[in-house]
């Protein structure tokens, strides 16, 4: 893969994280909101028959991605003290 093409991985990865789209059926992998996540949770176990409630999941979700923004962060100060 050349260099001119993975830049534009890059630039359109970065544009879906910036707007998600609900009919992209990698959705809601590119998001890094909590709402669309338990959004998607919601709504797979509603087709399931299952009731989960949005407001747990939204905080269950938003504490996930947070955990995983600072263990990046984390790891990138490791990264950069060595």
């Amino acid at each position: 893969m050349s260099e001119h093409s993975e830049l534009d991985g890059m630039l359109a990865y970065a544009e879906a994280i910036q707007n998600p789209r609900r009919d992209d059926p990698t959705w809601p992998m590119p998001s890094f909101d909590g709402n669309d996540w338990a959004e998607a949770f919601v709504a797979q176990m509603a087709k399931q028959g299952i009731t989960v409630d949005h407001g747990q999941m939204l905080a269950w979700f938003c504490g996930a991605l947070m955990r995983g923004y600072d263990e990046a962060r984390m790891r990138a100060a490791e990264t950069a003290d060595a």
